[in-house]
This record gives C-alpha cells, sequence and structure tokens, in this order.
C-alpha cells in the first residue's frame, strides 16, 4: 500500500514537472537560429518603410516623449537609418537602460520599434550609427 502510494506521488511529481516546463518561454527561444547575418534595418520593417507617417522617439534619460508627423522629416530620417546594418545577437545580454526608444507608425498602427541594442524586441550588436541618428532626430522634433 505504500509502495502504491509513493508511486502516485511520484508520478504526479513527474507531470507537475513538465507541465511547469513546458510553460516556460523566453526570448532566448525566439531567437534559437538566428543567424548573426547583418541586415539592413528596413528589412525588419513589415512593409515598405516609406509608408511610415508617425514616429514616437522617447528619452531613456528621462522619458520625454515627442511624436513628430512632419512627412520630409520623417523621410529624411528614413532614409538615414533604412540601410544601416543590424546583426541581431540573441547571445548579447540584457542591459539596463538605452538613450532612445523609438516607435514607427501607419495610420496609427506600431510597425517597428527601436532602440540602439534592440530591434523589434530582439537584442541586437550595438549600433552606434544608429543611435547618432535617434539623437539627431530626437533634437529635431520640437
Amino acid at each position: 500500500m505504500m509502495k502504491i502510494k509513493l508511486f502516485h506521488i511520484l508520478i504526479c511529481a513527474s507531470l507537475l514537472v513538465l507541465i511547469l516546463s513546458s510553460c516556460q518561454t523566453s526570448n532566448q527561444s525566439d531567437m534559437v537560429g538566428v543567424s548573426k547575418e547583418s541586415k539592413e534595418l528596413e528589412t525588419f520593417y513589415p512593409s515598405d518603410i516609406t509608408l511610415v507617417d508617425s514616429i514616437e522617439i522617447m528619452s531613456g534619460d528621462n522619458g520625454t516623449k515627442k511624436t513628430t508627423t512632419d512627412q520630409v522629416l520623417i523621410q529624411e530620417w528614413i532614409e538615414k537609418v533604412r540601410h544601416l546594418k543590424i546583426i541581431l545577437d540573441p547571445d548579447r545580454e540584457d542591459s539596463s537602460g538605452v538613450l532612445f526608444h523609438v516607435t514607427m507608425l501607419e495610420q496609427g498602427e506600431k510597425k517597428l520599434y527601436m532602440t540602439p541594442i534592440n530591434i523589434n524586441h530582439y537584442r541586437m550588436e550595438t549600433q552606434s550609427e544608429l543611435a547618432d541618428r535617434m539623437t539627431e532626430l530626437y533634437d529635431s522634433i520640437k
């Protein structure tokens, strides 16, 4: 009788461990098999990047958020960043704090999110030129 009870407890514990381990998720598993080859920034945009009609940029320093719908400014900025080389890096450690958060939108719908170390919530190698262009954009929006 004691052996049967122990057997049932063991089976229940095993099932519980199996269920809990299958429910676990992480960005690391999402990025398995991600190639470290460079891609142009515009390839991460789900459609034609020139269709962006609004950009939100938030300072990581003080949380100030600015938005622009100025099509000349948006298109000039896109031309400066669209061909930048981005390399996804799933092994990159998470870091706290970034210079800027940029969100590109079409008709109010968020299409692309990026920081100098993250694109669409995937870690990437730091892109210092992108950081410089974000600073330039932030300073251009009044």
